[in-house]
């Protein structure tokens, strides 16, 4: 191309750029959008930030503008409306039943001394979804004071925060001689959710929810464990001061379907009203087959193999059961009571244990003394409902509170109809019996340690 054609075409393109009518645009304002809003370094920066930081949420400017997309995972629980459906978890049971069950079952774990905190898992899962029930539902939540105080919730809680000086905790989960230690972080959170549902309990219920033992006593005398049952402070027996005008004995074959193993009373006299036995007094129950209940409430008891113990009790010819000869080879039904010494022996109360042979009878005298030995072997009929160890775990948290109940009411009576006198006596003598039997039941397995 020659120089001519080159000036040329710059001209040309001059002239093209000149006819193009000039828009007069005032100046924008610094940090103004075309669409108006803020366009500024600070607006930009704060943009970037937010993209960065959450690009699923929306964040609103100072004027409630809004630029971004919103998403949100979860609900504030202050913010959701109460008359909204509430989520809970699925696999959690809220039967009464089922959460006295899941109660009972979390409340052993804690007083069980190789497995720390077993049940983490669904300490967990009740936690978090209780609390949410709580907070979420406070005008209508699933868990009413009635279900509380019936699952024994509230002893489960306060058995969580009183922990915390108890249970050692390691930072994970490990193994430390023998013994399972939970997680620190995932106990932390329980012990978090445990202190602030106790906390919403107690500003919901007020004073109703300090007094629930109340409740649960009053409960006991009318219809639960000690129905029909009464305190008479005029005799003064061994075993215990009730007695009860309902009993009426059971005959062998309804009891055998009536009772399982491992049920549970408060005192022999319960047993005596529901049927189980026809006497408050250790003695053998005949029905219409013969003897068909034998309750060992005293004495001691040792195993000789497997199934089969030996039940040894030293007094006076009375107190020998004398008519247990003609039942040997037969079977009998079983109650153990806590003052018996043997590692089967229930922590509290009387429980039945299931039906047993009796094999062998025995009784002779001491020259010196002049008392008489029985030594009866027992054993235990294969193949029932419960086993033994699942027996070991009868009474349940929940029986045990019924059994403090129990011996405070007892002596509460014993103080108002006996005197001051009478009832420190009577506590003096519990507390005797409970060392007694501690020891023994230390040094057993002290010696059966060494004998495996």
């Amino acid at each position: 191309m020659s120089m001519l054609d080159r000036i040329t075409r710059y001209n040309h393109g001059a002239r093209s750029r000149r006819d193009i009518p000039k828009l007069h645009l005032k100046p924008k304002p610094a940090g103004i959008s075309d669409d108006g809003q803020d366009r500024g370094l600070f607006s930009r920066k704060r943009d970037i930030m937010n993209q960065m930081l959450s690009p699923t949420i929306r964040h609103f400017g100072f004027d409630g503008a809004t630029s971004l997309s919103f998403t949100r995972g979860t609900v504030s629980p202050r913010a959701r409306s109460p008359a909204s459906p509430v989520p809970l978890e699925p696999e959690l049971d809220w039967d009464r039943d089922a959460l006295l069950e899941l109660s009972d079952q979390i409340r052993a774990s804690f007083g069980c001394t190789k497995e720390a905190h077993p049940h983490d898992d669904k300490l967990s899962t009740f936690l978090e979804a209780a609390l949410r029930d709580t907070e979420l539902r406070p005008g209508r939540p699933i868990l009413d004071f009635e279900t509380i105080e019936y699952a024994r919730l509230d002893k489960l809680v306060a058995d969580v925060v009183s922990s915390e000086d108890t249970l050692r905790v390691a930072p994970t989960s490990s193994k430390a001689r023998g013994e399972v230690v939970p997680s620190h972080a995932r106990y932390r959170a329980d012990l978090a959710n445990a202190k602030a549902l106790l906390r919403l309990w107690r500003r919901r219920f007020r004073e109703q929810y300090f007094v629930m033992d109340q409740h649960r006593c009053a409960a006991l005398v009318k219809t639960g464990r000690l129905r029909d049952v009464e305190f008479n402070g005029e005799t003064a027996c061994e075993l215990g001061e009730w007695y009860t005008r309902v009993g009426e004995l059971v005959p062998e074959l309804e009891g055998d379907l009536q009772f399982d193993p491992g049920h549970w009373w408060l005192n022999i006299t319960c047993a005596e009203r529901d049927g189980i036995v026809a006497s408050s007094f250790e003695m053998p129950t005949k029905g219409r087959y013969g003897i068909n209940s034998l309750p060992l409430l005293t004495g001691q008891e040792e195993m000789i193999r497997q199934n089969t113990y030996k039940y040894i009790r030293e007094g006076g010819a009375a107190d020998m059961h004398i008519a247990l000869i003609s039942q040997v080879g037969r079977q009998i039904r079983v109650l153990r009571g806590y003052r018996l010494k043997s590692i089967f022996a229930p922590q509290a109360g009387v429980r039945y244990d299931g039906l047993f042979t009796i094999k062998q009878y025995g009784c002779r005298q001491d020259n010196k003394t002049g008392l008489y030995r029985l030594e009866l072997t027992l054993e235990r009929v294969p193949d029932q409902k419960m086993s033994l160890e699942d027996l070991k775990g009868i009474p349940r948290p929940s029986q045990l509170d019924d059994w403090n109940l129990y011996e405070k009411l007892e002596g509460d009576k014993i103080k108002l109809l006996q005197g001051e006198a009478s009832y420190l006596e009577w506590k003096l003598r519990r507390q005797e019996e409970k060392i007694d039997r501690e020891d023994w039941r230390r040094a057993k397995l002290f010696r059966a340690s060494f004998s495996q």
